[in-house]
């Protein structure tokens, strides 16, 4: 069974009009089941991997609040009626390609039919004029996993690598200034070359374990940092710069909402022929280093 992508929502807030983590997500949810093949009754996992909620609070999960804010398989008073999983998974910009696995292993095992992995990054709190700014773009994302029984097409091998030698390179944390909870963010200077420096060892140990190379990849989906970042990459890797898909956004980095953006662009854009792959490569705080395999 191949797990496949068969719907996208985003809401980018490029005006700044949407104002909490909450509406963020229903805003780019909505659209995305909507578009989908399945109805609401037929999501059974919610995934949220949400780092910056409103307020930075931690319990109950975020994921919870969304299930039950777009009324998916909420009502509790039907006990033999769909019921729906919800749970947060926070793992910096990695996040929604450790849900995408998640969502992956469980349709695979047929405990659910589908997954909806969802995303709205949003600092609406204080930031301290000691740190250093947030550094990505408050955007919603929704990606909506389903199986596909006939078809070879969907998610493959997926690689995770840490490099825990290098995680002091960012940070973030709250704390309570005068009553308020606040965020501090701290970043090294040359993050970015850290960043490639990890991806370069983490790209060719995955490689090498696949016994595949860079030229099997019809095109790279890197995270969505900078033009510039995406630029250093293709130089590191080794491979020719359109070759990267690259839907970076002036101001910020894309974070979480990185994959669902770029693939949104790949569907509506380059329109993939069946049996094309695309080499999926993120990186986040940790510093870790995540590949996946897509094949359209």
């Amino acid at each position: 069974m191949g797990i496949t992508i068969n719907s996208i929502g985003l809401c980018e807030n490029k005006n700044k009009s949407v104002k909490t983590s909450l509406e963020l997500c229903r805003r780019a949810a909505e659209p995305c089941i909507k578009k989908s093949a399945y109805s609401k009754e037929d999501i059974g996992l919610v995934v949220s991997v949400s780092v910056y909620r409103d307020d930075y609070f931690c319990e109950p999960s975020f994921s919870s609040f969304v299930q039950n804010d777009l009324k998916i398989n909420h009502d509790k008073t039907d006990s033999l009626g769909p019921k729906t999983l919800s749970l947060d998974v926070l793992n910096g910009a990695m996040g929604f390609l450790n849900a995408c696995q998640l969502c992956s292993a469980m349709i695979t095992a047929g405990k659910v039919k589908t997954g909806l992995v969802v995303s709205s990054d949003l600092v609406n709190g204080s930031i301290s004029e000691k740190g250093c700014p947030p550094g990505f773009l408050p955007s919603g994302a929704a990606m909506l996993l389903a199986g596909e029984k006939n078809g070879g097409s969907g998610f493959k091998t997926f690689y995770f690598k840490t490099f825990a030698e290098m995680q002091d390179a960012c940070e973030s944390y709250a704390f309570h200034d005068k009553d308020h909870m606040t965020m501090i963010f701290k970043r090294n200077p040359d993050v970015e070359d850290i960043y490639l420096r990890a991806i370069s060892m983490g790209v060719s140990e995955f490689l090498k374990k696949e016994a595949v190379g860079l030229d099997d990849f019809d095109m790279i989906i890197p995270s969505q940092v900078s033009s510039g970042f995406i630029t250093k990459m293709a130089g590191i890797l080794g491979v020719k710069r359109e070759k990267m898909i690259d839907v970076t956004r002036e101001g910020g980095n894309l974070f979480n909402a990185s994959l669902p953006v770029a693939m949104d662009h790949v569907f509506k854009c380059n329109k993939p022929e069946p049996g094309q792959k695309a080499l999926i490569i993120h990186v986040a705080s940790g510093i870790q280093v995540g590949c996946v395999v897509y094949e359209f």
